[in-house]
């Protein structure tokens, strides 16, 4: 056992990173350490902002050791397994680390083989998504490029991450084409795996406004299961 804390996290996004704070924020001097690898960390919430052109992608980027809380302890290094008898997280290199009260974070992995041609099609031919740090920037050069046609924007099958992205990036967009004068020329439509609008139902009365003020149209029941970027052509499934 190479070292024990009261708190240990598991995680150093941003959900760790707030977790960490948090606490050493209402519980000065508690031993806190974040387990985490990655050098760098990448603010994802904001790929959505890049996406719409009001971040630049850069800023969603920073130095890992320059986001850690203060007071809190940076193992720099990949959890492997969770040891819950012993109260002790493995690390990669088969050290293990001990704790009191064990919070995870690790996010989800994102599946892009899970579409037929997505991995293939990403970054070119007008297929992108902000789910990637160098692909919203090139959402944002379709959002720009784009004066007349269709444009779709789609939500896999839950579990993802940030819900609500998506349709943020819809509501941007068309907020963008709004503005320059050509969201009449363009056809919207949103193709949702989901059955509604939004999970949370007090939220969706607020965001049918904005569906209808912005012509979208809603496709629910739509699971996207394979691209062809060349063709420029999406097929859907149950």
């Amino acid at each position: 056992m190479s070292a024990s804390h009261e708190v240990l996290i598991v995680g150093g996004g941003a959900a760790g990173i707030a977790v960490g704070a948090s606490l050493q924020a209402r519980l000065p001097g508690i031993d806190i350490a974040i387990i985490e690898p990655a050098t760098t960390h990448f603010y994802q919430p904001g790929w959505t902002m890049v996406g719409a052109g009001i971040f630049k992608a850069g800023d969603t980027a920073h130095d890992m050791a320059s986001v850690m809380p203060r007071g809190v302890r940076w193992i720099k290094a990949a959890a492997a397994e969770f040891a819950p008898e012993r109260n002790a997280v493995v690390l990669a290199d088969g050290s293990e680390v001990a704790y009191r009260s064990l919070v995870v974070c690790p996010g989800l992995k994102l599946d892009w083989q899970g579409i037929e041609g997505l991995a293939d099609a990403l970054g070119r031919n007008g297929v992108t998504s902000n789910y990637r740090f160098d692909l919203a920037p090139y959402t944002w050069e379709l959002v720009q490029q784009l004066r007349r046609g269709r444009f779709l924007f789609t939500q896999p099958a839950m579990p993802i991450k940030c819900a609500g992205a998506p349709q943020k990036a819809m509501y941007l967009s068309a907020d963008h084409w709004k503005r320059t004068g050509v969201l009449d020329e363009i056809d919207i439509d949103f193709c949702s795996a989901g059955a509604v609008l939004f999970g949370v139902a007090d939220y969706v009365p607020a965001l049918m406004e904005y569906v209808q003020a912005y012509g979208i149209g809603l496709n629910f029941g739509e699971n996207l299961t394979a691209i062809d970027g060349e063709s420029k052509r999406a097929t859907w499934g149950e």
